[in-house]
């Protein structure tokens, strides 16, 4: 089976879409946990369970049978295995903390996805990964 890969315009997008999500989880737990409520300064609780979400949101979804984040399901892409095969967890976590890597130095390990004949990102390169479009 062959699949198109997705360059670094949707899977922006589908970052965007991810980030707005996690934002408003995050709001929201910010509220939940104000110590006293109102106190905005004082939300380092939420904030470590807005990261702790963060990860295995993307980890989980990554590795699960959704093949990606919501993000990644609405804008009609997925990560998968250079075998064309869905990943494990222990590729996920590979693959999440690669991303750093990608980011580190001005985001030039996202910026390939661009210029890279397959679209792969730095990460995906490091993690044996490649992000496609899904079939219909």
């Amino acid at each position: 089976m062959d699949y198109k890969p997705a360059g670094f315009w949707i899977r922006f997008v589908a970052t965007l879409i991810d980030g707005f999500i996690v934002a408003i989880v995050g709001l929201i737990l910010s509220y939940i946990f104000q110590d006293p409520p109102g106190d905005i300064d004082n939300s380092t609780s939420a904030n470590t369970f807005t990261f702790i979400y963060s990860v295995v949101f993307i980890i989980y979804l990554t590795a699960s049978k959704y093949k990606g984040t919501p993000g990644k399901l609405i804008v009609g892409i997925q990560v998968l295995s250079i075998h064309h095969e869905k990943i494990g967890i222990g590729r996920s976590i590979g693959r999440f903390f690669a991303t750093i890597l990608s980011g580190i130095i001005f985001y030039i390990g996202f910026i390939m996805a661009g210029f890279t004949e397959d679209k792969k990102a730095l990460h995906d390169m490091i993690c044996g990964t490649r992000v496609v479009y899904r079939k219909k």
